[in-house]
């Protein structure tokens, strides 16, 4: 699948395909740094069936998510989830842009 594909499949997941598309990444994580799940769970400070419960069946507390977040060193990550949002210029009015053309035109003539 190609990350538009993904990208496409997640706006449209339920709630419960959510929580098992992050287990997944959360399990295939743990595997790429080849530690078994109670290494992990020790590492990460979470209790093994709670672990269990987060990698198999997506479910847990956020603080579990989060802890297993930062055992994987992605917590960094957070914050492409709400991007800060720059506020937009306010557009000038038809009037306001001609005023200031007129003021920078009778400036440049003095």
């Amino acid at each position: 699948m190609t990350p538009e594909q993904e990208s496409q499949h997640l706006k449209q997941a339920s709630n419960e395909e959510l929580c098992a598309y992050l287990a997944a990444k959360i399990r295939r994580s743990r595997k790429l740094r080849k530690e078994s799940q109670v290494q992990f769970a020790a590492r990460a400070g979470i209790a093994l069936r709670t672990y269990k419960r987060l990698e198999t069946y997506g479910q847990g507390h956020l603080e579990t998510f989060l802890k297993a977040l930062s055992a994987l060193d992605r917590c960094h990550y957070l914050n492409l989830l709400f991007p800060f949002d720059q506020p937009k210029p306010r557009t000038l009015s038809l009037e306001e842009r001609l005023e200031a053309m007129r003021k920078r035109s009778s400036e440049s003539n003095n």
